[in-house]
């Protein structure tokens, strides 16, 4: 049977670029000492001299049995010390799932305190990558090789060797080579309570009691915790000034009595919730004739929202709104075929919903802001998806008969609002944070396209002569640059494009290749049409409006391509240049179509670009790789937090929804007014960052075609 703390897991997959990755398999490769199995990081806990962090974290399986113990720390290699503790696994300490990932990060940190040198110049060698630990067997603590490119796995390791990569990089030396205990139950080696770790050259808190005659504060509460999902913290600095998150956090315990729910999914919950199926919490609304009430939609990021038609490059014709389902504010909505995504939410103000979604009203003691947070939760949407019913796979829906049968924890109403209260108020400082990690991506992509827009179109010489290029729109461009149009640079590959729908995709038994939509890859199939280094353009979507996505993407290898992206062949000259005039033009002038943007091939081919020879292009390439170097990297740094941050807030909201941490005494201690409820609203932010995939009422899905 699967753990509860797996099953929290489930969703935790990754998808990595070999080329995009620092991926190590062998100890003895370039970034093999990443791995907890190798050698040459001697580290010392407890005054016990242990080979390697492997051998420290299996011993930490076992804190009741010191022989075993023993044993396997007197092993020479970290193989067999992790062999030694094989046979004794049925007898690991009995929170061993719910701990595991807490003491792997803390296994880390100890290495990283006594082997400082070498251990932090290697994690900061890796750049920004993503470091990926390539395993055969272990797609939890690794990930596996799918084919020459690809790895996809949870990659756990990797995950918090890349927490920590980040820890060293904002984090001053000194408070990193003194490496506290976690406050778990019997967290002890060769019999003791584990002392604070300390690094070369720094004194253990033993000798600074023994001078100062003050107490050691080695020894830890013995209160246990629980590890959640991955990250047991936000990544957020400087956010704990003032109102931050963090002070409403810190001391949160577990239920002082827990129960067996009877769910597996759910594991065990405070002795006082309920289990209850969802028919007993809601009733279906099946309401329409309401013309007159706005539109609402449904989205994978917000939950529902009030749709804004006058301020929205989205159009959207509405017919027929008589048909349209009447949703009352505190209404539940949900996209059948969505729902496992997470395409759920509370309705704002009473509105119409679309007559394919369901709208489920709250039966008294129903609070439906804590039942949307559970919905979202990864633990649930699993949930929802083995509840769901089709034909095949993609195509699957949670029908209001599958949806009221499901089994679903129930606290008593006011805990359901006490859990509310407390979670919107740390989820603001976050969701702040956030915000302003992505205004500073937005500005320095606009840095970065000016970089390139300029190098693109008026080449590195900034005293190059120029000449009237006869194009309004292009202006004056390089005297020796042909002025020429799309049709004479590519050739367009688009009749042998073919579309794969839902259905047939599922049915698929290998993904191999690629499958490319208007914004790059929607799926894996096990086929492919081309064999090249093709640019393929959106033809049609939001994003060729909204531009939140790139538009001229570059796809090599094997791969398949849809109906809804032009695929174009460079006659001659560089790919990526080529790729960059595409994605720096307005395609505004040449757009179609009011409810539905759609660049059609003639108007592409027609349009007018500026081309310098082959050979300045490869140098204007050269150039702009250099010159946006610095963007890039604080680009993938910035969304790298932003993924901590968002990882952090799944985990919290899922160990507070299910009754994993007691927050009763931590809302009740909460200001009656939130100071940040009178900044601007984050949903408006939430709303604009990618809608072109999100919104679920305006876009058909690319299967379909």
């Amino acid at each position: 049977m699967t753990s509860t703390s797996d099953s929290r897991h489930e969703s935790q997959t990754r998808t990595y670029e070999r080329a995009d990755s620092v991926v190590f398999l062998k100890t003895k490769e370039r970034f093999g000492g990443l791995s907890n199995m190798a050698g040459g990081f001697p580290l010392r806990v407890n005054g016990i001299r242990i080979r390697t962090s492997e051998a420290l974290y299996q011993a930490c399986r076992f804190p009741h049995l010191r022989e075993v113990q023993s044993e396997i720390i007197a092993q020479k290699s970290p193989m067999t010390a992790k062999m030694k503790g094989k046979p004794h696994r049925r007898d690991s300490r009995p929170d061993w799932d719910e701990v595991r990932v807490n003491i792997m990060r803390w296994c880390l940190r100890v290495k990283l305190a006594q082997n400082w040198g070498a251990f932090s110049k290697l994690l900061l060698e890796t750049g920004h990558r993503a470091i990926v630990e390539q395993s055969r067997k272990d797609s939890f603590w690794g990930a596996k090789a799918v084919d020459d490119r690809t790895l996809i796995g949870m990659n756990v390791l990797g995950r918090l060797l890349m927490e920590l990569r980040e820890i060293v990089k904002s984090e001053d030396r000194e408070s990193l080579l003194r490496v506290q205990p976690i406050e778990i139950r019997d967290f002890r080696l060769g019999g003791r309570p584990i002392e604070v770790v300390t690094g070369p050259g720094v004194e253990s808190p033993a000798v600074v009691a023994s001078q100062t005659g003050e107490p050691s504060s080695a020894h830890v509460s013995q209160t246990s915790a629980v590890q959640g999902l991955l990250f047991d913290r936000p990544v957020i600095q400087g956010a704990s000034r003032g109102r931050a998150a963090g002070s409403a956090i810190t001391g949160l315990k577990s239920y002082p009595a827990m129960k067996d729910s009877g769910v597996e999914w759910l594991g065990e919950v405070p002795e006082t919730w309920e289990v209850r199926r969802n028919g007993r919490l809601f009733a279906q609304r099946n309401e329409t004739g309401f013309a007159e009430l706005p539109i609402l939609e449904v989205s994978l990021r917000t939950g529902v929202r009030i749709r804004d038609f006058e301020n929205s490059d989205r159009k959207q014709v509405m017919s027929d709104r008589d048909k349209y389902k009447r949703a009352l504010a505190g209404d539940i909505a949900y996209n059948m075929m969505r729902m496992w995504q997470g395409a759920v939410g509370v309705a704002p103000a009473d509105g119409l919903i679309s007559p394919a979604y369901v709208v489920a009203r709250p039966l008294p003691g129903t609070e439906t802001r804590y039942f949307e947070k559970l919905f979202r939760t990864p633990v649930y949407m699993q949930e929802v998806d083995n509840y769901s019913r089709g034909i095949v796979k993609d195509r699957n829906r949670l029908y209001w008969e599958d949806f009221k049968a499901m089994p679903t924890c129930y606290p008593p109403p006011e805990e359901q609002a006490a859990i509310v209260r407390y979670l919107n108020h740390v989820d603001r400082p976050v969701r702040r944070l956030v915000r302003a990690k992505r205004k500073l991506i937005a500005l320095l992509t606009e840095q970065k396209q000016a970089i390139i827009h300029r190098a693109v179109t008026r080449g590195l010489d900034p005293d190059v002569p120029l000449k009237d290029s006869g194009v309004e729109w292009l202006g004056g461009v390089p005297e020796h640059w042909i002025v020429t149009r799309v049709k004479t640079e590519f050739r367009c590959l688009n009749s042998r494009r073919v579309p794969l729908s839902g259905p047939e995709r599922g049915a698929m038994t290998s993904r191999k290749y690629d499958y490319y939509g208007a914004s790059g890859v929607i799926d894996k199939v096990e086929d492919y049409l081309f064999d090249d280094d093709l640019l393929l353009i959106a033809e049609d979507g939001a994003n060729l409006v909204l531009r939140n996505l790139p538009l001229a993407i570059i796809a090599r290898g094997k791969f398949w391509v849809n109906n809804h992206a032009h695929i174009l062949k460079p006659r001659r000259g560089n790919i990526e240049y080529l790729a960059a005039v595409m994605e720096s033009m307005n395609y505004k002038p040449w757009i179609s179509g009011a409810a539905q943007p759609k660049l059609t091939k003639d108007r592409i081919m027609a349009i007018a670009i500026a081309v310098p020879p082959p050979s300045e292009q490869d140098k204007i390439i050269e150039s702009v790789h250099a010159d946006t170097a610095p963007l890039r990297t604080a680009i993938a740094r910035a969304n790298r937090e932003i993924e901590l941050l968002d990882e952090y807030r799944t985990r919290l909201i899922a160990d507070v929804v299910t009754g994993k941490l007691d927050v009763r005494e931590a809302a009740a201690a909460l200001p009656d007014v939130d100071p940040l409820d009178a900044e601007d609203d984050l949903d408006d932010l939430d709303a604009a960052t990618g809608a072109e995939l999100d919104d679920l009422d305006t876009i058909p899905e690319e299967a379909e075609a």
